[in-house]
């Protein structure tokens, strides 16, 4: 359920054949900043941010409560949301009216019938005005008692201070970007919600499909396949605009509590979209460690030696081709 991928939903809209396959399976996600994450991950933003499994009841429900409120305040909102305004009904206009049947024998010469129609054209004018005024009442007492979901308290963690060199993306195009649809080696997402309370980011997402990187004094950077953090230009779509993201949040989307119906987890009206491409300038940042690259040839002597990131990949992208 929780680890199923992007990617397949906007492929549907390409015919180049790029894979199909999650890189790194959504179990988890912090409830403070939003980001989906991995097995047993932590999030990049230390111990103080808390994270949930998005695989057990308990752990949806916190995320549920993070979002919504508690139980009790989502029923309530939702009661409230349902009754709208203290409308009556066209019928309580007549109440006490027991029609015509007190009117005794008592015959309308036709000269009054001229009169009596005009009378009940505007009588049934001001009924209908009543009524539609009442309606727009309750549209807008529904507008102000619905439902609003809490962002989550702080933004995800930057990439941090320890910028790195910057290099080229090398390599070829392995997934599509799930928002519009671009061949691309990684990219990222922040859904949002205008009616919010608190922040308005309410799921980020990132994952890499692998690339390399020709760093500036010739050095090959390997950046494996999976989670990656990532900040650079970004693309707006709305949601209607972009329906492979909301088919994977349905994916993630399991509804425990009947009651709860209409109150997803990760609402959002926008979508920010951040892609990575072959021939993008980029930065790295965070720790970097040596390694030997298996796929290089090489004697024992001149070994080739790549490097690859320490932990969760983090980059900038600095320039688009």
């Amino acid at each position: 359920m929780a680890s199923s991928s992007l990617t397949p939903a906007a492929q549907a809209r390409e015919t180049t054949p790029i894979a199909a396959r999650a890189w790194f399976p959504r179990v988890r996600v912090c409830i403070d900043c939003r980001t989906l994450l991995g097995p047993k991950e932590t999030c990049d933003g230390g111990r103080k941010h808390r994270v949930a499994s998005l695989e057990t009841r308990a752990g949806r429900d916190a995320l549920r409560t993070e979002v919504w409120g508690p139980p009790s305040v989502r029923r309530r909102a939702k009661q409230l949301a349902k009754a709208g305004g203290t409308s009556l009904g066209a019928g309580s206009i007549f109440e006490g009216c027991t029609g015509c049947g007190d009117c005794g024998s008592v015959a309308l010469d036709a000269e009054f019938l001229p009169v009596v129609a005009v009378v009940a054209l505007i009588a049934a004018a001001g009924v209908l005005l009543y009524w539609i005024i009442a309606k727009i009442y309750e549209a807008i007492r529904a507008y102000q008692n619905r439902p609003r979901p809490n962002g989550g308290i702080t933004k995800p963690p930057s990439l941090g201070r320890r910028p790195g060199p910057r290099g080229t993306v090398l390599g070829q195009t392995g997934m599509l970007a799930p928002a519009t649809g671009k061949p691309c080696v990684a990219w990222a997402l922040d859904l949002r919600n205008k009616r919010f309370l608190g922040t308005d980011l309410m799921l980020h997402d990132a994952e890499t499909s692998g690339f390399s990187v020709k760093l500036d004094d010739g050095t090959i950077l390997r950046v494996p396949g999976g989670r990656v953090r990532l900040e650079g230009p970004k693309e707006r779509l709305d949601r209607a605009d972009a329906p492979p993201v909301d088919g994977f949040v349905q994916t993630i989307n399991q509804n425990d509590d009947p009651e709860d119906e209409g109150l997803e987890p990760f609402p959002y009206d926008t979508v920010d979209e951040i892609v990575v491409r072959p021939g993008d300038r980029v930065r790295v940042f965070g720790e970097l460690e040596r390694d030997v690259d298996p796929a290089a040839p090489g004697g024992y002597r001149a070994a080739n030696v790549i490097l690859v990131p320490k932990g969760v990949p983090a980059l900038r992208v600095e320039q688009q081709q």
